[in-house]
């Protein structure tokens, strides 16, 4: 469910799942432009990273990340996960998504009245109903965080790479700006968490990792996202996750092995 109809959240999208029987294992949390929100239904969601160990959450936030995140699970996972984009961030929190960004935490240590009611109402409803009860909650609690919007500027240039995919050069940028390479590397690092150059790779990589699951080629793709060619881009699928496209798409397909139909 993408939310083009609810104010200020073109972009962000809802997706209930409900995943049992699966052998226990893991999960891979990919890099990507955006902040995630999961509401776990059931016994909690265990995150790892590079630089932490497991640690158990109820109702997560997640910054966009450049390194992927380990989910641990048991063969059951229950919930309700939502890709928000920048200005949701803002809209939903009352902070920029540089705040949060590279961080895993608990709503309810920023939002605690939002994180209790997501996850009462949610688990209080049939699993086809938690989309639309969601996306209610979320639209009551747009405008209560009352934060002033984005720089433009820095808006401007992360809308500029979203459309291009991450194919603009950080000069492109600064030329379309008027401002200097300075300035507006650190008025945009200041609203999302990472330089422009970050960024354009992370929609890079965001957009070749959707065609690699869509089974295209993976040297078609190379050409098709601009990189200089197919280890090029085997070596920022290695540096984004830790594994070549190849080995990555046959980690995924065995990530919830034996799992019962839906």
């Amino acid at each position: 469910m993408e939310l083009r109809d609810v104010r200020r959240l073109n972009g962000t999208t809802i997706t209930p799942y409900r995943i049992l029987g699966a052998t226990p294992g893991t999960h891979l949390g990919l890099p990507s432009p955006t902040t995630t929100l999961v509401i776990d239904l059931g016994t909690g969601l265990v995150l790892s990273t590079r630089e932490s160990e497991p640690r158990t959450f109820r109702v997560s936030v997640g910054g966009m990340h450049l390194a992927p995140v380990t989910v641990h699970h048991d063969g059951t996972q229950v919930g309700v996960f939502l890709s928000l984009s920048p200005g949701a961030v803002r809209a939903l929190f009352g902070v920029r998504p540089g705040d949060v960004c590279a961080q895993n935490f608990e709503l309810a240590d920023m939002a605690p009245r939002l994180a209790r009611r997501l996850y009462d109402e949610l688990g209080a409803v049939a699993p086809d109903r938690r989309g639309d009860v969601c996306a209610r909650v979320i639209d009551e609690r747009l405008g209560a965080a009352g934060t002033p919007p984005a720089d433009p500027d820095a808006q401007r240039a992360w809308q500029l790479l979203g459309a291009a995919r991450g194919r603009l050069t950080v000069s492109r940028l600064v030329e379309l700006s008027g401002w200097s390479a300075r300035k507006l590397t650190a008025l945009f690092t200041a609203e999302y968490g990472v330089g422009p150059k970050q960024a354009a790779r992370l929609f890079r990589f965001d957009h070749a990792r959707r065609r690699l699951d869509a089974g295209e080629p993976i040297a078609e793709i190379a050409t098709a996202c601009g990189y200089s060619d197919q280890a090029h881009l085997t070596r920022e699928f290695t540096a984004f996750t830790g594994l070549p496209p190849r080995s990555l798409l046959t980690a995924r397909a065995n990530e919830f092995a034996g799992a019962a139909a839906p």
